[in-house]
Parts: C-alpha cells; structure tokens; sequence
C-alpha cells in the first residue's frame, strides 16, 4: 500500500537556498533578499 501525504498547500512557500529567507510571494527564481536561488517547500523533496 502506497503512502499518501494529507498535507495540500493553499499558497506555495519558497525558501532561499543561500540565506534561509521564506516567502510565501510569487517572486520568481530569485531571492528578494540576497539574490539567492529560491526552492518551493511546498513539494515534496526526498
């Protein structure tokens, strides 16, 4: 049997793989803070 995970986001939240800065904003690939590359937390990443 397959496992299903409950959780489904409303809004995408993104982390800055550089500063650690979240946004849950629609602002590309880019961190407004440092610059930094942004990754979806709202994905699952295993």
């Amino acid at each position: 049997m397959g496992f299903t995970d409950p959780y489904t986001p409303t809004k995408k939240h993104y982390e800055c793989t550089d500063c650690r800065a979240r946004t849950t904003d629609e602002v590309g690939d880019e961190c407004p803070d440092c610059g930094g590359t942004l990754q979806n937390l709202s994905v699952g990443r295993w």
